[in-house]
């Protein structure tokens, strides 16, 4: 048995489930302002509180995010009653919707349903100690579709010199060598030599990555260029999206209109360093993309992440 829980794996785990119980803590604000039933989503909380409480200080992550929702739900309560319950009335389900925000092509992590009008508000919440959070990881495919990016042949020579460097060191890393790469990467755990080996052979992946990306982010039409944008942004549904940011104490609430108006003007990409660049709108830097890999430099699938600026 190759893989074990590791202080960095911990972190990430404890980490995602920390940005579960602050949604679902929200989603249960909203149920009870709006007196809906929540009674999966209680359920939901303390299975999540039970999971939080098996890492290390588990009862202060947990008290930090029932903080910052006391914080947040009165701002939020007001902007939505203001601006969106005096058009539609009342919300008839509070939705959580949480790890489904792949499946489902969303950025919101909380939806409010409006039976009468039939309609819906997405809410993208993120909470943080310093920072924007990540706005969205762009996969392969999505950079592939959008901007053209295709690093197969060099993603498939960094596993090979991956591969062939686990080799070279003898005993169970050289049978690693010849796993699967799901099996490569989860024997990081034990093996931590195997995170510098993908890192050695990630990096000149993620240089190159950067620079293709700006060269063919310069080279699309002004159309496409605002489609890479929206995509970032989550602008083009339908339904409006309520960005949410909670940074420490201080509470952040704009509406996706505000990046859409960011998206206009002379659009470009600018290098920032080895691993990341910037899209500029009409001389201000308004995103920062990280080419990265999703979990484990060289060892998982490529990505960029996006932070606003």
């Amino acid at each position: 048995m190759l893989k074990a829980l590791t202080i960095e794996d911990s972190k990430r785990k404890s980490s995602r489930s920390k940005a579960d119980l602050f949604e679902v803590l929200v989603a249960i604000g909203l149920g009870r302002h709006y007196n809906l039933g929540i009674r999966s989503l209680e359920k939901e909380k303390d299975r999540l509180e039970d999971k939080i409480y098996e890492f290390k200080n588990g009862d202060r992550r947990t008290e930090e995010q029932y903080r910052r929702t006391r914080i947040l739900i009165p701002l939020l309560v007001k902007k939505l009653d203001k601006e969106i319950v005096s058009m539609y009335g009342k919300p008839s389900v509070v939705r959580w919707i949480g790890r489904r925000w792949q499946t489902e092509n969303t950025l919101a992590d909380i939806e409010l349903i409006f039976k009468p009008k039939k309609a819906s508000v997405g809410i993208s919440l993120k909470s943080t100690r310093q920072g924007q959070g990540t706005q969205k990881n762009l996969g392969y495919k999505t950079l592939n579709k959008l901007l053209g990016l295709n690093l197969t042949s060099e993603l498939d020579e960094m596993w090979s010199k991956i591969r062939e460097d686990l080799k070279k060191r003898g005993s169970e890393l050289s049978e690693i060598s010849q796993k699967s790469q799901r099996d490569i990467k989860d024997a990081k755990y034990k093996y931590p030599v195997i995170q510098e080996i993908g890192k050695r052979y990630g990096l000149p992946v993620q240089k190159l990555a950067v620079e293709r990306s700006v060269m063919l982010f310069n080279k699309l039409s002004e159309k496409n260029r605002l489609k890479f944008l929206e995509e970032i942004f989550g602008i083009g549904s339908t339904n409006p999206l309520l960005n949410v940011l909670v940074t420490g104490e201080t509470v952040k609430l704009h509406w996706d209109e505000i990046s859409r108006d960011l998206a206009k003007g002379n659009i470009f990409a600018e290098k920032l360093g080895d691993k990341s660049y910037h899209i500029i709108v009409d001389g201000k830097p308004i995103v920062r993309l990280q080419a990265s890999f999703t979990n484990g430099i060289g060892l998982s699938a490529f990505c960029e992440r996006a932070f606003i600026i």
